[in-house]
């Protein structure tokens, strides 16, 4: 599940807390962090999705006629293989971003505003129970 600009943000902002509290945490945690600040990846794209279900056709069709001939265990084998490119290519695929990720660049003067509107939220949640 993604999480919203805005939960993103107050994410960032409790992180630069606790590195600026604790700069030993901060150590032992910032090569944790390298990994989460590059680029998303994951999108699923209508290739990767045919090499997918045209690995899926092979192998399941391999399967299904192995009893015929051994030469149709080797047609399973290269659909799995072909299914895993896909999922492989579908992974590294960089995701675009959202147009509503693009308009939603915010001022500095806006920030603070973000965490008590988000605070609000989580309450108007929860009391509402």
């Amino acid at each position: 599940m993604a999480l919203s600009d805005q939960e993103q943000q107050l994410l960032r902002e409790i992180e630069e807390s606790l590195l600026a509290d604790d700069p030993k945490f901060g150590a032992s945690v910032s090569s944790a962090s390298r990994f989460q600040d590059g680029p998303e990846t994951g999108r699923l794209t209508i290739r990767s999705l045919a090499l997918i279900v045209l690995g899926l056709c092979l192998l399941v069709g391999g399967v299904a006629l192995a009893t015929q001939s051994l030469w149709f265990v080797s047609l399973s084998v290269i659909g799995f293989i072909v299914m895993f490119a896909g999922g492989v290519w579908a992974l590294r695929t960089p995701a675009d971003p959202s147009p509503r990720q693009v308009d939603r660049i915010q001022h500095p003067s806006q920030r603070g505003r973000m965490g008590s509107k988000m605070e609000e939220n989580f309450r108007r949640r929860f009391e509402g129970q």
